[in-house]
């Protein structure tokens, strides 16, 4: 007998349902049926469409979900609480996002035939034309919560944070890139070091 679905507002449920399927599609990639992601979710998969007009758009869903997750911004904020240098946050955050990345490429990979649908459906379309707005929103996102950490400490910089927040973004991104034979890659210590003392030595000009 099929799950029965317990309560809750469409909003909720497709909630649930998208953070039964990112961990499916971490393991096991694109090769995962609604059956399954209806048994993850401990629901009947007849529920699924009631939240989902079909298999792509949740798929999507799961690909936001990964690369800019609904609790991202608490999850960040707690993140941080209890550290008051400039080093230890950008360490935080950079092992963040660096395991952010990790997980989201394994999920963009499995979506990858949905995103190229979504890119075909819109290559006429100039205002929507390149990557899906939740990867643009994702990255303004980040790009905000970055520079909101060097706000708290602007008397210590030598740029605005803004810039700073561009410095440790562009670091992040290209610290740790396998799918591109990059190696070794960089640790999130090594990048805050980078970040704040570069890669001179002392008195060397």
């Amino acid at each position: 007998m099929s799950p029965r679905a317990n309560a809750m507002s469409p909003d909720e449920r497709r909630k649930a349902i998208v953070r039964a399927l990112v961990p499916l599609l971490v393991e096991r990639g694109d090769e995962i049926s609604t059956r399954d992601i209806a048994q993850a979710a401990g629901i009947a998969e007849g529920t699924i469409f009631r939240v989902f007009p079909d298999k792509a758009q949740l798929m999507l869903a799961a690909a936001e979900e990964a690369i800019n997750p609904a609790d991202g911004e608490a999850d960040f904020d707690q993140a941080m609480e209890g550290l008051d240098t400039l080093r230890d946050k950008i360490v935080v955050a950079a092992q963040r996002v660096l395991d952010r990345m990790r997980m989201t490429m394994t999920v963009m990979f499995a979506v990858r035939r949905h995103l190229g649908a979504h890119a075909e459906l819109h290559r006429h379309d100039k205002k929507h034309f390149g990557p899906p707005q939740f990867v643009l929103d994702a990255q303004a996102e980040l790009h905000r919560r970055l520079t909101g950490i060097f706000e708290d400490h602007r008397d210590e910089l030598a740029v605005e944070p803004e810039v700073a927040a561009v410095a440790l973004r562009s670091l992040i991104f290209g610290a740790s890139r396998p799918e591109l034979g990059l190696a070794p890659a960089l640790r999130a210590d090594q990048i805050a070091d980078l970040l704040l003392s570069g890669v001179a030595r002392r008195g060397v000009n």
